[in-house]
This record gives structure tokens, sequence and C-alpha cells, in this order.
């Protein structure tokens, strides 16, 4: 079996790596080392070299899983009560360290291999930069981690290398197993938030965040209806797949699970009771379904079992078919798009080519908004009297990036957006591989529709969509990898010497 040459650290370095996190806890916290937290400390230390070490053994697919999973939470670290200590950031840049330190856990995965696309993508990311940097918001907290999360230069990174993380179907089903799990968490937390008991849901900060708002959508650990429904839909196609899969191979216990995390996940989607969660999850249903000759044949009776299941819901539970028909029949939301999007493309007739900047509508955009004719000034916030305060983030992805980079940076975007997931369902597949991409077709489908209601996704919701393009691009094992250097090196040696054009 092809293998690896890997890199295991003697233990004096991590007794080294110890030393050296108590010296910046020191440094940077010093009161984190008196009284009765100068033995606790050194005991969390500790404990968290020692877990370093053993995730240091595992195979980058496993700690990929784990990172994905706790980035349900980033930017509610501090919510929860770990002061604010991002699990998830730092899971990822494990994975990153195990792959380009040569952790025993990289010995059978094959190398990373860098395709046209990753160029653009590294462009884009630059573009981006330089923008943030000359718009003064490179800088800032906000700035920095919304164009590392959500514009994607994490998340580019993670398409790169995740061909190689997931090349075996081992990985695969490690990564369908972990979105089961979300899947399950976040759907069962949808309901027990919107439906109750909310004695059930878990961590309790939703439900503070839930009091701030009453009677709004089920948001989930996000405290977002957006990335609720991006996620419990993606984690249900996820299902959907392992259920197939498990189906096949005679796990019947198994496949119903997912079966049953297929119906909670979209039942999660659904009372987000987000209008563009439905439009998306409709458009990426009926897409996969004319895609596939047993989805043509199973797409009428699908959709009339959601159509029977969502109307007795509504008859069963009186609140949930208010808070349905409220949102529905709810005007505000169209004003404050109807606002922002002549706002937006106000700004970027000022300026078009190059926008105003990375992260600069909230603060610049106030000047260009107008009282309509046949609706009310909304979209942005009521205490917005002076110029300079900002505003509501801009619920158009496609818009929003068109004012900040300016139509050249929206475009370039967009071409790695549309080509990075595009190429990763067109090329060919069979078996276990098709799965994958039919499901990137379908949560691809998903974010390009809801993108047009609503303002940049969450970091889950971009890392997952780029994991997942990697996923289903797939490549060569290591095995594969290597017989292919064989046979050039073979082909090299049996090539004729070039005859000689010198005279004797």
């Amino acid at each position: 079996m092809a293998r690896r040459a890997v890199w295991r650290p003697p233990w004096f370095a991590w007794s080294l790596l110890g030393l050296l996190a108590l010296l910046v806890i020191d440094r940077t916290d010093a009161s984190r080392l008196d009284g009765r937290w100068a033995l606790i400390t050194p005991v969390l230390v500790l404990v968290g070299v020692l877990a370093l070490r053993r995730l240091w053994q595992l195979p980058p697919a496993a700690t990929m899983c784990a990172a994905l999973a706790l980035t349900i939470f980033s930017g509610a670290w501090a919510q929860i009560g770990v002061g604010g200590l991002p699990f998830d950031r730092l899971l990822l840049a494990i994975v990153l360290l195990q792959l380009f330190l040569l952790a025993p856990g990289v010995a059978r995965i094959p190398r990373v291999q860098v395709r046209a696309v990753h160029l653009l993508m590294a462009f884009v990311a630059i573009y981006a930069t330089v923008s943030a940097l000359a718009a003064g918001t490179l800088g800032s907290e906000t700035g920095l981690l919304s164009l590392i999360d959500l514009f994607g230069l994490a998340p580019y990174l993670i398409f790169l290398l995740a061909p190689a993380i997931f090349a075996g179907r081992r990985e695969r089903r490690m990564l369908l197993a972990t979105l089961v799990g979300v899947g399950f968490y976040l759907g069962l937390t949808a309901i027990f938030e919107s439906l109750g008991p909310h004695a059930l849901v878990f961590p309790r900060y939703i439900l503070h965040a839930d009091a701030a708002t009453p009677g709004e959508r089920a948001g989930g650990p996000f405290q977002s209806s957006l990335a609720e429904g991006f996620a419990t839909f993606s984690c249900a196609v996820a299902a959907l797949i392992a259920f197939v899969q498990w189906r096949e191979e005679g796990r019947r216990r198994l496949a119903a699970l997912g079966a049953t995390a297929v119906a909670v996940s979209l039942f999660g989607a659904f009372v987000t009771l987000e209008r563009g969660v439905w439009i998306a999850a409709l458009a990426a249903g009926v897409v996969v379904a004319l895609a596939t000759r047993s989805g043509r044949r199973w797409l009428l009776p699908g959709l009339l079992c959601c159509a029977i299941v969502i109307g007795g819901a509504l008859l069963v539970s009186p609140s949930l078919s208010r808070k349905t028909s409220n949102r529905a029949t709810s005007q505000i939301s169209v004003w404050d798009r109807e606002n922002q999007t002549y706002a937006g493309l106000r700004m970027i007739a000022a300026r078009p080519l190059f926008g105003f900047g990375w992260e600069r509508y909230r603060s610049d955009s106030f000047e260009y908004f107008r009282q309509g004719a046949d609706y009310p000034m909304y979209g942005y916030k009521p205490s917005n009297a002076v110029q300079g305060e900002k505003t509501l983030p801009l619920h158009d992805t496609y818009l929003a990036y068109a004012v900040e980079l300016g139509i050249v940076g929206a475009l370039l975007w967009l071409a790695a957006l549309v080509w990075g997931v595009g190429q990763a369902v067109a090329t060919p597949a069979t078996g276990e591989l098709r799965q994958w991409k039919l499901g990137l077709l379908a949560i691809g489908v998903f974010f390009f529709v809801v993108a047009i209601f609503n303002p940049s996704q969450a970091p889950f919701s971009v890392l997952l969509l780029w994991l997942w393009a990697g996923v289903a691009q797939g490549g060569p094992s290591l095995a594969e990898q290597a017989r292919r250097s064989r046979s050039r090196a073979g082909a090299e040696r049996r090539m004729p010497a070039p005859l000689s054009t010198e005279w004797a």
C-alpha cells in the first residue's frame, strides 16, 4: 500500500509547546496564572497539549469533520461561556498544520493538486484583500473575519485541500455521518425553538437571543434563520445520500436513521419561516429531480408528500400556522429590500468599476437612500438619523459585492463560484461519488438562489459549500498518483536519446 513520509514530533517538542502556551498566557492575560487559576491554567494547558498530540495522529478528515461541526457555533463561543476561544478555527488551523507538516494521519492521503480554478480563486482573494486594505477595513475585526469566513479565503483553501483529505470512501462516510448528526441537532433545535418544549434547546444562549426578538423565526445556534435554513437543508441532502448508501449496504437501522434525519432536517428548514429558504429549497429540489431519471418519476409524489406533512403540521399547531401566515404576508422585509436595492444601484452608479471597498456599504450607504413614492422607508436602523451611522446589511449578496468590490470584483467572485461548483458537478463520476455531485447540485442551487434574497452567508454555509465541492470534485488516490508517477518515469526512460547535431 502506498504511503507518504510523515513527521512525528519528539516528546520534548510537545513539552516546549506547553511551556510556550503558558508564556503566551502570562504575557497576554497574567490574571490566568494568579490565585486559583495558578493550578487550573497549567492543567488546562496540559490537557490541551495531550489533545493536540492525539489529534496529530488522526487523519485530517477526522479533524476537518470536527471543525465543520463546531463551525455552527462560530461567533458564539463567548455566549456559550468558553471565553471566546474559537474552537472551530483552531481545528481548521490544525488541519492545515497536519497537511503542511506531514502529520502521521496524512500517510495514506494523496498529494494536493492545483488546478486553474484555484489560481483564479487566489487572484480573487488578493483582489478582495487589496480592496479591504484600500478601504481601511482590513485592520478591523469585522472586516478581517468577514473576508476570511464569509467572502471565502478559508473556504477557498479548504476547496483546494478537500479532494486530498476526503479522497477515500471511508473519509467521505465520516463526513456523511457528521452531517447526519449535525442535521439531527439543528433540525430538532429549530423545532424546539419554534414549537417547544423550549427546555430542550441547547445551548441556552439561543433562547436568550430569541427573547430579545420575540416572535421571530428560528435561528438555531447561528442566531440567523438564513444560516439555519441553509444548514438544515444541506444536512437533509447529506442524510438522503447516507440513507441511499446504508440501504444498499443492508444496514436497515442506519437507513431508518438517515430517513428520519432527512425529515427532521427538512422540517427544521421550514420552521425557520424564511421565505428565501422556502424558495431556494423548492428550486434545488426541482432542479436535482429533473437531472435524474428516478427523480423525475418521484418529483410530483415528493412535492405532494411535503405539502401533506407541512399542511398537517399547520393544522396541528395553531401557533406555527399563525407565524407562517404572518411571515408569508409580511411586507416589511419587502420594503427593506426595495430600499436597499435602489440604494445599492445608486452606489454602483457612483463607483461602478471597483466599488466603495470591502465592508463599506453599512458606513457609506446612508446618503444613497431615498423615500419611495408608494412604500415607507425601511432597510436601515431607525436610529440612523444622521449621515455616517451604520445601516443594516444589504439583503442581496450579488448586489453587495458589486457595491463594495465593484462590478469587476463581483464578476471575479461569481466566476470563481460558478467555475468551482460547476466543474465539480460536471466532471464525470460513477457510483458513490456521483451521489456527492448530485448533492452539490442541490446545495449549489440553494446557495445561488438564496443569495438573491439575503446578505452574505454564515461561515458554516460558505465552508460547507466549498468543502462539498472539493469532495465532489474528487481526484486520484495516493496509489493512483504513485502509478502515474512510475508510468511517466518509465516512459521517459524508454524515450530514445536525441540525435547529436555536432560534427565529429
